[in-house]
């Protein structure tokens, strides 16, 4: 049994490359919304770790 495949046309590979630009676009967008929530999370972490270490040294005093 002989099996053809249709060749590729310029147009499906036309389409194929702004699927790809347009998910690799997507996806660098939801990398950064990811680092600026971790940056704040590690702000609000300093925040607290700097009012602990006041409060220890306040207690050692």
């Amino acid at each position: 049994m002989t099996m053809l495949f249709e060749p590729l046309d310029s147009e499906g590979y036309k389409r194929s490359v702004v699927y790809h630009a347009a998910r690799l676009s997507m996806l660098h967008n939801r990398m950064l919304k990811r680092f600026d929530k971790v940056d704040k999370a590690a702000e609000k972490v300093e925040a607290e770790v700097e009012l602990f270490d006041e409060a220890v040294r306040t207690l050692c005093e």
